[in-house]
């Protein structure tokens, strides 16, 4: 396993929408837990293949692992319950929440996003089977920030205008005191 560069806004590749994969090969497993590792590893509870530069509709996400800390203070992840979803299709949505979200892609900023509270959820697994998910809460908010990087798009994309604006002025800001700098992101924020 490998962990791959996330990539961050205002990099091109996450505003392309990604192909469906068309036939699920066996590489498909070692992007998968290439994608996890990266995940964890950030930590984040989800992550598109857009994300990591590639434009594929796959994406894998955990709302349920537990990190925390060993005798020299390093991060440990426990209970992973990992899923890998390939070419996902939403064919219910069902009532509306808004929770903060947080991004890999777009660190070090969240915001609350309107979504629907359910989604029933058309997709291939890991083995090329059709499955659907039932799903509420944080992973139905997972799955729809997820796709909606399969489609090119990121959270800040659904804020109102004004907000939309701002977030991109001071996202672009940062970047650059980061890089003129040569720091990367700060972790410890649980993105999507």
């Amino acid at each position: 396993m490998a962990k791959l560069k996330i990539y961050t806004f205002p990099d091109v590749v996450l505003a392309q929408a990604a192909e469906p994969v068309q036939r699920v090969e066996k590489s498909m497993h070692g992007l998968a837990d290439d994608m996890l590792e990266t995940m964890y590893d950030a930590p984040g509870i989800g992550l598109a293949a857009n994300q990591v530069g590639i434009l594929q509709r796959i994406l894998v996400m955990d709302t349920e692992f537990e990190e925390e800390e060993d005798e020299e203070g390093m991060g440990i992840i426990r209970n992973k319950k990992p899923v890998i979803i390939i070419n996902p299709e939403i064919i219910l949505l069902e009532g509306k929440t808004a929770i903060e979200e947080g991004c890999l892609s777009v660190p070090e900023y969240t915001s609350e996003v309107p979504r629907a509270e359910k989604v029933k959820l058309r997709y291939q697994d890991i083995d090329g089977l059709e499955r659907t998910l039932m799903a509420e809460g944080l992973q139905a908010v997972c799955i729809q920030h997820e796709m909606d990087h399969l489609d090119g798009k990121l959270f800040i994309d659904r804020l109102g205008p004004m907000k939309k604006e701002m977030a991109k002025k001071r996202l672009l800001r940062e970047r650059a005191i980061r890089e003129a700098a040569g720091l990367s992101p700060k972790k410890g924020h649980k993105g999507f």
